[in-house]
């Protein structure tokens, strides 16, 4: 038997009772979906697992040995994620014939206490053999708090829900099943949408099953309205539905959302989940927890990751989906805000993408494994986009990666919750789709003592030559995406930057180099605590030594890295930095978001300190103004901080001007040039190396006033080359296709 303070004892007698009653009743409510799958000739299986979801208790997995001999776990792995290999058993427990073995999954990582926790309410467990093969699995959904899933006969049978855990102990009889996992599909005879007038909605089950329904977000129970007549929806609602068979075994839920009266342009996001997902003092992962309480929790619900099931409709004139997943608080200090940010994952093993959609204007891509729906970070109520305005500034046009963004409207559970920005969640499932690569073990180094560290990408590298050439100390990174993502982050000043908000990842497999991800500028462009416009960034770098500070102290000492640098932030700030591009953007995006800020403003400025309680639509351009500032300010106050920094001189005006013939890019320094010109002031004595990219299919014949040259040319600042790069059709290509 398992222990808990009074009040969790209680509630357990309290659930014994009601799933004793519902057995009698033949109503079989309100228990998990589960999946599992054995592996071959596995004596040793999965017997009995228990979940708090609360961090107040410890989660455990029992072993059992169903076969008729000693079984050494020594080797083993037990894991929480079916695609990683968690942790291996370091010790050698002999499991007799019949035997149990218990182990604790509270991040221990030694004797027999896992190296992981267990995901709450849903989530998956696997046991793998010393040789990689799969000894046992399950997969489980809306487990009950403070009931376990066991077998019954253990070892050998299906799994059920036993209100009295039994650890290390024989199971006792099963009474209750799992949800059925037979999909019992309900038709509505309207789909999720946004409607203008009131309906009637009209449910139908399978013949001979009934439907129990909710309109709160909850999952159907056994307490839920039968379904009898038509609903009559006459206001935004979320609709729940799940059939039951003749014998009382309750089906899959199906969840709709109608949204009514809405009048936005901006696409509408509806999360749907159980409220005890959300507001349960004890699991709920937006509540304040039980942080008042001595000796029970350490913080706030909301700072943990834990994760629940979700369901999220996505509705917009460019196309509806929907999609059922998991989801947690997302952020750091911004977590705090009544707000909150979330991370949306819908990916298994089975479909490593469940959003295939199109989810970006002007990004092809259709497969993600995850969104965010991001408050605004440190500039919540503020702006509210300083982070999406300087990602949407640098999108296509950098080497290392961004994050997309997307305003949408939000509702939770039917009640609308503000402007959010959707974000692609940089898992490692959509950074290997990003780059075209297959679904494989990453690396991913988070915050600057990771990227310093020796499984870092500065480790073994060797030291920086002072002259000569600096890139071979460099293999390991993509060092394009390394430039640019220094320049973009020194350009933006952002101060909590490097030891935070700091990630950078490679697959296991080395397939592509070192990458680096932009994220959390919310201080940047002289943001909350942030650099003012004249500020020269590089300081803190030079502060630091190695890994920690990026090399860029070890690095600067090369004249080489010196022009690079340097030259491509010249080119940045001509053309993804220019002044007038950058306003034109901020324009485009705060006038998708003015319509609806009024009324996001009195949805939350009631909820948080004495500042926000005055936010108007003067002040949020107060704030855009204090953007645009830097926008303009910031090209000369930069070129200052590099000739006082490394004294590459005053600015002289660059002028190119490349037409293309046939079909092909045009770069500086690595940087398109979408209209082929490159004009402004470049310090003195850098040289600018303009590059040709012919499109597939395509090859580059030359320049058409100067033949002589090759694909890349030299122009130092002050000078001017104006010409035709000319792109002729492979016809090798062509004829061996």
């Amino acid at each position: 038997m398992i222990s808990m303070p009074e009040r969790n004892v209680l509630g357990q007698s309290v659930i014994s009772k009601f799933a004793a009653l519902a057995v009698a009743l033949g109503l079989l409510w309100a228990f998990p979906l589960l999946s599992c799958a054995w592996g071959a000739d596995s004596p040793v299986v999965i017997n009995e697992i228990f979940v708090d979801g609360s961090s107040n208790y410890t989660d455990w997995i029992e072993l059992y040995n169903k076969g008729d001999k000693p079984v050494s776990l020594k080797g083993y792995v037990l894991t929480d994620n079916l695609e990683e290999r968690r942790w291996v058993i370091p010790v050698d427990f002999i499991i007799k014939p019949g035997g149990f073995k218990l182990f604790y999954c509270d991040n221990g990582g030694f004797h027999d206490h896992a190296g992981f926790g267990l995901d709450s309410i849903s989530g998956e467990v696997g046991l793998f053999r010393p040789d990689g093969g799969l000894a046992d699995s399950l997969v489980y959904d809306d487990l009950p708090r403070f009931s376990s899933l066991g077998r019954w006969p253990d070892g050998t049978g299906e799994f059920f829900v036993h209100d009295d855990p039994t650890r290390g102990s024989a199971n006792p009889e099963g009474l209750n099943p799992m949800r059925s996992t037979r999909e019992a599909p309900i038709s509505f005879s309207r789909p999720s949408g946004r409607y203008d007038t009131p309906f009637d909605l009209i449910l139908t089950a399978p013949e001979g099953m009934r439907i129990r329904y909710t309109m709160d977000g909850s999952l159907p129970d056994a307490k839920s309205p039968l379904y009898d007549a038509p609903l009559r929806i006459e206001e935004t609602a979320v609709l729940r539905a799940s059939a039951v068979s003749p014998e009382g075994r309750a089906h899959a839920v199906f969840t709709r959302s109608y949204i009514l009266n809405e009048r936005t342009r901006l696409p509408v996001v509806s999360v749907v989940s159980d409220p005890k997902n959300l507001w349960d003092r004890e699991v709920g992962i937006y509540a304040e927890g039980f942080t008042d309480k001595e000796g029970v929790g350490t913080s706030q619900n909301w700072r943990h990751n834990w994760r629940r099931p979700v369901h999220l409709d996505f509705l917009a004139e460019t196309g509806d989906w929907q999609v059922d997943g998991k989801m947690r608080i997302y952020g750091g200090a911004s977590r705090a805000r009544p707000q909150k940010s979330f991370v949306i994952y819908a990916t298994s093993q089975e479909e490593p993408y469940g959003i295939r959609h199109r989810l970006f204007p002007g990004n092809p891509r259709d497969a993600y494994a995850g969104i965010i729906l991001r408050n605004g970070g440190d500039a919540w109520l503020r702006t509210g986009i300083r982070d999406a305005f300087q990602q949407e500034m640098v999108r296509g046009r950098v080497a290392c990666d961004t994050l997309d963004y997307r305003p949408v409207i939000a509702y939770l559970n039917g009640r609308y919750w503000g402007i959010y920005g959707m974000r692609e969640h940089m898992s490692r499932k959509n950074l290997l789709a990003r780059h075209g690569l297959p679904v494989q073990p990453v690396d991913v180094m988070d915050g600057g003592r990771e990227v310093g560290s020796e499984k870092g990408p500065f480790a073994d590298m060797p030291a920086v030559p002072v002259e000569g050439d600096y890139r071979p100390t460099l293999e390991a990174l993509d060092i394009d995406a390394f430039l640019d993502y220094l320049a973009v982050e020194l350009y933006s000043g952002n101060p909590d930057w490097p030891d935070g908000n700091i990630k950078c990842w490679r697959p296991k497999s080395k397939a592509i180099k070192w990458q680096w991800i932009l994220f959390d500028l919310d201080r940047g462009f002289d943001g909350k605590r942030g650099k003012s416009v004249d500020e020269d960034p590089f300081d803190i770098l030079y502060r630091r030594r190695g890994g920690e500070g990026l090399m860029f102290r070890e690095l600067a000492k090369n004249p080489g890295f010196v022009q690079d640098i340097c030259a491509r932030l010249a080119v940045h700030m001509l053309t993804t930095f220019a002044p007038e591009r950058g306003l034109a953007i901020l324009d485009r995006i705060a006038g998708d978001l003015r319509p609806e800020m009024e009324r996001h403003f009195d949805r939350w400025r009631w909820s948080w300190n004495f500042e926000r309680l005055f936010m108007s639509m003067n002040r949020w351009d107060a704030y855009l103004d204090q953007l645009r500032d830097y926008c303009r300010e910031r090209p000369q106050a930069m070129l200052n901080i590099l000739d006082k920094r490394f004294g590459v001189g005053t600015a002289q005006n660059i002028r190119i001007r490349i037409a293309r013939q046939g079909r092909g890019r045009i770069l500086a320094e690595n940087v398109p040039l979408d209209d082929g010109r490159l004009e402004g002031p470049v310090p003195r004595s850098l040289v600018i190396h303009v590059s040709v990219e012919p499109e597939p299919g395509f090859v580059f014949k030359g320049w058409r006033d100067h033949p002589e040259s090759g694909p890349q040319i030299s122009v130092r600042a002050g000078q001017t080359f104006i010409d035709t790069a000319i792109f002729e059709p492979d016809n090798k290509q062509r004829e061996k296709e």
